[in-house]
């Protein structure tokens, strides 16, 4: 065969695959999204007013970027080929640990402490959670917290070789003395996983497995006092379902690796108040009539086994995914436990996402002088809770870091959540009656331990 019939072949073959992923694209069925992968939305050539859409060339290009034919299939492909030649993985958020552990690379910064949270925000935080302990009691309900440790911070033995620690404590060890100190019921999981010999989290997944769900249980109905309930993670079991690690489908979106898990042989007595799509759910409620009591759990996805468990423990129980926290689901629910659990790398989230509850009243005798520090304040109607607004600022200068904010509206004075989006200065936010909101505003801090006013801003 000439040299010249040779090229046009290769040059034929060639084009043939290149057309492959947009030629397919009408030919074969188009592939689901992998893990927490959000695809691109088709192209509109007109907005929904009519007007002529400037962007559609771009949104084209996302579009086909996205849904190409054997998309996810050549990711695969290459990701398995950085991982076998290169050690590393092709997923950005995804670390490649030792012996095909998987890690979330966001999590490097707890282990490594290079993240520290500042000691506003720990101050901000804990007395945040104070402030909606003490909301929770004045509804009949006591209020925990607990934390769902990182996969890195219990098995790092199984890391890459990313650096060594910094000095110092880790957050959720710097946050436990002002939980401490603010009288908030913090329940311990760190140490309990941390003493099991076996391995509770999934190998290529960010989460506990079912046998470390059922610990979490324990661990935490034993704190919560409830013994009409028996532990589940020293009875029986047998091998339950196979399980898709969320993080190996980050990497490998059509990969097939699962890992045995467990199932419990004792069955669970709860029900769904009504059915659920998934344990993703954003609400989720159950009843127990063998049970007795009601609970309210603020959870994150830690929360997809664990509430399973805890929902056998209670008569009643809600499981809410809102964030920031909304405690009129307590007014709703009447339930006597409030239970909100976070993982250890959103920790920051206690410190920068206010709840949503009214502001507790106060009552200060004498008039503090006025102070240097500077005052921002805004109002937002927001209408995330009925019949109040939002306001939200800041203060900057010499303000202490464990300082409560107090906002003065005519004659009301109002705690507020010393929380905010990360910056300069001391974050707040609360939330008050509408009609108050139109009143003439000061703000109360400490500086050096005295009480000054911004005076009216």
């Amino acid at each position: 065969m000439k040299l010249s019939i040779k090229a046009n072949l290769a040059l034929a073959a060639f084009l043939a695959v290149c057309l492959v992923p947009s030629a397919g694209m009408l030919l074969l069925p188009e592939g689901e999204a992998a893990a927490n992968q959000a695809l691109a939305p088709a192209p509109q050539v007109f907005r929904a007013d009519g007007s002529f859409n400037t962007e559609v060339l771009d949104e084209v290009t996302d579009y086909v970027a996205d849904h190409f034919a054997l998309r996810q299939e050549m990711i695969t492909a290459g990701a398995a080929l950085d991982a076998a030649v290169f050690h590393v993985s092709a997923e950005e958020d995804v670390v490649l640990g030792r012996e095909d552990w998987l890690f979330y690379r966001e999590t490097l910064d707890d282990y490594l402490r290079t993240a520290p949270l500042g000691e506003q925000q720990l101050f901000g935080a804990a007395r945040t959670l104070a402030l909606l302990r003490e909301y929770a009691q004045s509804r009949g309900a006591e209020l925990y917290v607990t934390v769902a440790p990182n996969k890195a911070s219990l098995y790092p033995e199984y890391l890459p070789h990313v650096g060594e620690p910094l000095e110092g404590a880790d957050n959720i060890d710097r946050l436990i003395p002002y939980l401490e100190a603010q009288g908030v019921p913090y329940l311990d999981l760190f140490t309990p996983f941390r003493a099991a010999e076996e391995v509770l989290y999934y190998h290529t997944d960010s989460h506990w497995n079912v046998r470390g769900a059922a610990l979490a249980h324990d661990v935490l109905t034993a704190a919560l006092g409830k013994t009409d309930q028996a532990p589940f993670f020293d009875g029986p079991y047998h091998e339950g379902e196979p399980h898709l690690g969320d993080l190996y489908e980050m990497v490998y979106p059509t990969g097939t690796r699962t890992e045995a898990d467990a199932e419990f042989d004792r069955p669970f007595g709860f029900s769904y108040v009504r059915p659920i799509r998934s344990p993703e759910d954003q609400f989720i409620q159950t009843e127990n009539p063998e049970k007795s009591g009601s609970l309210l759990m603020f959870r994150d996805s830690f929360g997809n086994l664990l509430h399973t468990f805890l929902a056998d423990a209670y008569g009643e129980a809600a499981f809410s995914r809102a964030m920031p926290y909304t405690m009129s689901l307590l007014d709703q629910t009447g339930a006597d436990t409030v239970l909100i659990e976070i993982v250890e790398r959103n920790l920051e989230w206690w410190a920068t996402e206010a709840p949503i509850f009214p502001a507790p009243e106060r009552v200060l005798s004498g008039t503090p002088p006025l102070g240097e520090a500077r005052a921002q304040l805004a109002v937002t109607e927001d209408s995330l809770l009925e019949g109040y607004v939002r306001l939200e600022g800041r203060l900057t200068g010499a303000v202490d870091p464990d300082s409560p904010v107090y906002v003065q509206l005519g004659e009301a004075l109002y705690e507020a959540s010393p929380v905010g989006e990360a910056g300069e200065g001391t974050p707040f936010t609360l939330y008050v009656p509408a009609e108050e909101a139109q009143r003439p505003a000061e703000l109360l801090y400490q500086s050096g331990g005295q009480l000054y006013t911004t005076g009216t801003i």
